[in-house]
C-alpha cells in the first residue's frame, strides 16, 4: 500500500481536477473514483471470509504483475459496459490508476523503511515480522496525512465512516471490471463477487480497528499476542491512533539518502516530496491512459512497468497464484 487515509486523501485531493477532466457528473461516479484509489488493496480483507478467502491472493496478483497489461485490461473492461455503468467504472478505473501511481511512487520508500527496521538487531523482530513492520509505517504515515491535510485525527475522521462509500450498483460495476481483468491478465474466472465482497469485508475490519482512545486496540492486539505467541501486533499496527501531529517518524523530511529497494537508485526524496510528485502527474496518467489510441507499447511507456509495489515488471510474466 499506502495505506487506507492516504490512499482516500490523495484521491481527495485531485477529486476537483479529476472531475474537470472526466466530466464525472454524479455522486455514483465520483463515489466510484474515491473507491478506485483504494485500488485492489480491498481484496486483501477477503481472508477473512470463510467461502472467498481463496480469492484473496488475487490482491497481491495485481500488485506484481505488469502495469501495463493490469491497467490496460481495467480500461478495457470499463469499455465492455454499457451506459451508467460504463461512466462509474470509467470514474474506478481513473481512481484505480491513482492508486498504482501513488503505490509505485511510495512503495519502495516504505519498503527502504521496512527493511532497516527488520535487519536493525530488534529482538523479536525478523523477517517473520515484515507485514507487521510495513503495516506500522504506513499506519503513522496514515496518522501523519490525515492530520496535515484536514486538521482532524481518527476521533473526528473515523476511517470506516469516510472511505469506502459505494452503492450496490457501484460495486456491481466494479466486479464486473475485476472478472474480466484476472480472466485477461491471468486467465482466471474468479468468483463475480469477488471485489463487492471484499469491500464489504473491509468496511467489517475498519469498524473492527475504529479505536481512537486505544482501549479496544490494546484488548485486540493482547488477545492477538496471546493467540499467536509473538511480540508484535498486526492489529496494533493497523489501527489508527487519535495522533494530532503532521509528522511521522518514517517522513525522512530531513532527506537523508536511501536506496530503493528494486532499482537501487538512491534518492533523498521525503515522503511528501513522493506524494506531491504522484500527484502532480495524476492528470497526465489519467489523460493517456484513457486516450482511446493506448496501445501496450504506450502503456509500458507510460508506467515505465513499474508495477503497484514499484518494482520492474514486464508484460508476459505470469504469475502463479
Amino acid at each position: 500500500m499506502p495505506a487506507i487515509l492516504t490512499h482516500d486523501l490523495f484521491g481527495q485531493g485531485v477529486l476537483e481536477d479529476v472531475t474537470s477532466l472526466l466530466n464525472l457528473r454524479t455522486p455514483a461516479e465520483r463515489d466510484a473514483f474515491l473507491l478506485g484509489n483504494q485500488g485492489p488493496d480491498p481484496l486483501f480483507y477477503l481472508v477473512i471470509d470463510p467461502l472467498m478467502h481463496k480469492w484473496s491472493p488475487l490482491g497481491n496478483a495485481l500488485h506484481d504483475a505488469a502495469p501495463s497489461e493490469v491497467l490496460l485490461a481495467m480500461r478495457e473492461a470499463a469499455l465492455r459496459l454499457e451506459g451508467r455503468e460504463r461512466q462509474v467504472a470509467r470514474a474506478y478505473v481513473a481512481g484505480f490508476a491513482c492508486h498504482w501511481l501513488l503505490d509505485s511512487t511510495v512503495h519502495p520508500f516504505v519498503y527502504w523503511r521496512q527493511n532497516g527496521l527488520v535487519a536493525a538487531g530488534v529482538e523479536g523482530l525478523d523477517e517473520t515480522s515484515a507485514s507487521r513492520v510495513h503495516a506500522e509505517i504506513e499506519r503513522d504515515l496514515d496518522e501523519m496525512v490525515l492530520y496535515a491535510t484536514t486538521g482532524r485525527t481518527v476521533e473526528r475522521w473515523r476511517p470506516h465512516e469516510r472511505t469506502l462509500a459505494a452503492s450496490r450498483a457501484v460495486l456491481a460495476a466494479v466486479d464486473k471490471l475485476y472478472f474480466y481483468a484476472a480472466l485477461w491478465v491471468f486467465e482466471r474466472a474468479v468468483d463475480p463477487r469477488t471485489f463487492s465482497t471484499a469491500v464489504r469485508e473491509f468496511r467489517l475490519v475498519q469498524r473492527v480497528f475504529d479505536s481512537p482512545s486505544g482501549r479496544k486496540r490494546a484488548l485486540l492486539g493482547t488477545a492477538e499476542r496471546l493467540a499467536r505467541r509473538t511480540p508484535f501486533s498486526l492489529i496494533c499496527s493497523m489501527s489508527h491512533r487519535a495522533r494530532p501531529e503532521d509528522t511521522s517518524d518514517f517522513d525522512n523530511r530531513d532527506h537523508r539518502p536511501w536506496e530503493n529497494p528494486f532499482t537501487h537508485e538512491t534518492s533523498t526524496a521525503s515522503f511528501w516530496d513522493l506524494y506531491d510528485g504522484a500527484h502532480a502527474r495524476v492528470l497526465t496518467v489519467l489523460d493517456a491512459l484513457l486516450a482511446p489510441e493506448l496501445d501496450l507499447a504506450g502503456a509500458r511507456e507510460l508506467t515505465a512497468d513499474l508495477n503497484f509495489e514499484g518494482c520492474p515488471t514486464l508484460p508476459g510474466e505470469r504469475l502463479a497464484w
